[in-house]
């Protein structure tokens, strides 16, 4: 089954969306991942470019299997929690960056599943459901969770959420047309407000400060990638890093292709990033992450 994603929307909008039928939940920056248990007690844990999580992330494991529960199926996003409580990518990194025994890495760094969806329950496929239906149904089925596992924050409400994102510097919002079924691909049935504006490039070239592969790498190009497959440039970022994110991208320069997480001002009209600065390198997802559909509504 492919992933449902949403099309991007500015904070202004807000208003507007909850006029027309929009709830709201509160986006998480994790991986994202599709779980499914059959009860056997089977459990599987699958990321957006189809890599089995399900060895990673052993504690999710247990509490999954703890719930006996067959033929369930949900979207979620898999995040390290810093010691507010509150979802933290650059732990979430570290946690999967590590190269440690996953039960060691459980116990140093445990992952909480934030569920969004049900796609699946008891057998019967919920996809056609109207997304409050399935709102509900998740929020009866998460009556029985653990700390482990628990469902994102969502509310009609646009607002609250707004003030929680930007007191906490979360990541934003994703506005749901609360009739809306479950489909593949980018919709905009799901529309994602963030606080800052980020992007997901393509690392197309790299300018060292010495002779290559003898030195740091000074800056990078970033390419994004537009629905015939060509590159499209977007501007140069400096590879002023910090340390571990600097072993991170040398490591991935030297087996590419390299997919970084890029804040920025805004969009110029020649569709180049100004002030863009390198946040993350992730791994977790892949060269089709790096659309221009990214820039939809922005330059």
């Amino acid at each position: 089954m492919e992933f449902m994603l949403a099309e991007r929307g500015r904070h202004e909008d807000l208003g507007k969306l909850a006029a027309t039928g929009y709830v709201f939940d509160l986006k998480i920056d994790g991986i994202r991942a599709f779980v499914r248990t059959d009860g056997t007690p089977a459990v599987v844990m699958t990321s957006r470019n189809d890599l089995d999580l399900t060895a990673r992330f052993p504690e999710l494991v247990t509490a999954l299997r703890a719930l006996n529960t067959p033929g369930v199926t949900l979207d979620a996003e898999i995040a390290v929690p810093d010691s507010s409580g509150l979802p933290s990518w650059p732990l979430t990194q570290r946690r999967t960056a590590q190269r440690s025994a996953p039960g060691r890495m459980a116990l140093d760094l445990p992952a909480v599943l934030y569920v969004f969806d049900v796609l699946e329950l008891d057998g019967t496929d919920t996809t056609t459901w109207p997304f409050r239906q399935r709102r509900a149904a998740l929020e009866e089925l998460a009556t029985r969770w653990d700390g482990r596992l628990s469902t994102t924050v969502c509310s009609p409400d646009p607002w609250s959420l707004w003030q929680l994102v930007r007191e906490h510097h979360l990541e934003g919002l994703i506005a749901k047309r609360g009739d809306s079924r479950y489909h593949r691909g980018r919709s905009r049935d799901w529309i994602k407000i963030k606080a800052t504006q980020t992007l997901s490039a393509l690392v197309g070239g790299v300018e060292w400060a010495g002779a290559e592969g003898t030195s740091e790498p000074r800056s990078l190009q970033l390419f994004l990638v537009d629905p015939t497959g060509a590159l499209v440039p977007i501007g140069n970022a400096s590879a002023g890093v910090s340390g571990p994110m600097r072993r991170r991208l040398i490591a991935g320069l030297r087996h590419p292709p390299v997919v970084v997480e890029v804040e920025y001002s805004e969009v110029t009209a020649a569709g180049v990033l100004r002030h863009p600065v390198v946040r993350a390198v992730r791994s977790d997802i892949d060269v089709l992450a790096c659309g221009t559909d990214q820039l939809r509504g922005l330059v």
